[in-house]
């Protein structure tokens, strides 16, 4: 069966007659990360076109169980609530593979006039992609999604209140790369990697992860805006296989004690074709713009942490010892740090940015990271002294990174260089996102005391994210 994308096709309708679609599924990222979007009638999305179909604007300006944004207003906003439009992108239009009449969509929000929307992720990211670009360099970038999964249905964890859930595995040990647990996986995972193959989504590897019923799938690296659509689109594909085999699998990143669920980032940057982080003639191959880039990240990731870790749940992860980092720091293939350094050749210089969640919005988690590296460009801002050490239970000395949603929300208001960077407004506005989760939290039913998530967590996050 043909299942070739159309980018690079001329004929849109040639290639719809050729894989046979009849409805198209047009996929868009609010704030949350959440995948929204309408199955389209194939009349009805080639006459939209260029320009898309229309959306409420509450589209990209609701929380995660779906509440408007009332008390505060972007200007992309209309004084009352109305329409706003998610153009396709072509590029991303692929057939679906398993659903043989069916083709799949990434698309942006746009003001139904055609005119961007800073607000938009996958648009802010897509803007700062460009600004390396002009700066005279290309981003590569890849992602480790960990997930857990479990025997029960969707429909009896809710009856159980996702509680006590028989994880897949055979061991409830909490040892990483087990194969007896991985091949419990086997018939789950085949299925998710066919599907992401069909799709043209790349893999490398999967595995069993720390956490009972944990599994961590790495994707092959991309430019950041194919590589955060590869995320957006595996986890919906992970979410239907585990509707198809009555099973259920989870990105929220606090579901059980014990280990939690993160989205590591690897990126590195070349210029001309060749490794930038890299350079031969440095005794340790670092180049000026690595240390400047590191540098950046160092100094915005108080604030960073705001949408590395977006959620209450999220947050719960940064503790000493439990593999999330808890400091700013970095370190040559230092795995306790927040950045690990990778610079033992040029192939394979990159920096892997240990602290994101796996329920980060992809577009979000990559601009911020990329901002911070910007913005050290920019500044010629110097890192802190490499840390040689296990980042863990490190002296007072050590400011520790932000863990609450209050904490988070100030350093990055406080942040200059990331609103410099990703805009004013549309920081200010994330911000008032995460307040209104926090009051959520405190009004619905959440304990702050308590070290165990609350059930308003589970569900608000079990499913969606």
């Amino acid at each position: 069966m043909n299942n070739q994308p159309f980018r690079g096709e001329i004929n849109l309708e040639a290639w719809l007659d050729r894989h046979h679609i009849d409805v198209i599924r047009t996929q868009a990222t609010n704030l949350e990360g959440v995948s929204i979007g309408k199955y389209c009638n194939r009349g009805k999305f080639t006459k939209t076109l260029p320009g898309g179909h229309n959306v409420a604007d509450i589209a990209l300006a609701m929380d995660i169980a779906g509440t408007p944004h009332l008390t505060f207003w972007h200007s992309f906003r209309h004084e009352t609530l109305g329409d706003i439009a998610l153009r396709p992108d072509l590029d991303t239009l692929v057939p679906d593979g398993t659903d043989l009449n069916l083709g799949h969509c990434i698309g942006d929000f746009v003001q139904v006039d055609g005119s961007p929307i800073n607000l938009c992720p996958r648009t802010n990211l897509n803007r700062l992609v460009g600004e390396i670009y002009d700066m005279g360099y290309e981003v590569k970038a890849s992602c480790e999604l960990e997930f857990y999964l479990f025997r029960d249905s969707f429909a009896d964890a809710r009856r159980k209140k996702y509680q006590n859930l028989q994880p897949i595995g055979a061991s409830k040990l909490q040892t990483v790369y087990l194969l007896r647990n991985a091949f419990h996986a086997r018939t789950f995972m085949a299925e998710v990697t066919r599907r992401l193959n069909y799709l043209g989504i790349g893999w490398e590897a999967w595995n069993d992860e720390n956490g009972s019923g944990q599994i961590e799938l790495n994707l092959t690296p991309s430019d950041p805006v194919n590589i955060a659509d590869a995320v957006v689109r595996t986890k919906q594909i992970i979410y239907e296989v585990a509707v198809d085999q009555g099973m259920s699998a989870t990105f929220m990143a606090h579901p059980v004690r014990g280990y939690s669920s993160g989205m590591h980032i690897h990126h590195s940057l070349t210029r001309e074709g060749e490794a930038a982080f890299y350079d031969v003639d440095k005794p340790d191959n670092r180049s000026d713009l690595l240390r400047h880039w590191v540098g950046g990240m160092i100094e915005t990731m108080p604030g960073a942490v705001s949408y590395l870790c977006p959620t209450v749940n999220s947050l719960r992860r940064l503790t000493e010892f439990s593999a999330p980092p808890t400091t700013a720091t970095w370190g040559e293939e230092n795995k306790s740090c927040a950045l690990r350094l990778i610079t033992r050749s040029a192939g394979l210089s990159r920096i892997e940015h240990r602290l994101g969640a796996a329920d980060l919005n992809p577009y979000l988690g990559l601009g911020v990271i990329l901002a911070g590296g910007i913005s050290g460009v920019r500044h010629s801002i110097e890192p802190p002294e490499e840390l040689a050490q296990i980042g863990w239970g490190l002296p007072e000395s050590f400011e520790r990174l932000p863990r609450t949603v209050n904490s988070t929300s100030a350093a990055l208001q406080n942040d200059a260089y990331l609103k410099e960077v990703l805009g004013t407004e549309e920081v200010e506005y994330w911000i008032k996102t995460r307040k209104l989760a926090w009051l959520s939290f405190h009004t619905e039913g959440g304990d702050p005391d308590s070290k165990k998530p609350a059930q308003w967590e589970y569900d608000r996050y079990f499913e969606i994210v």
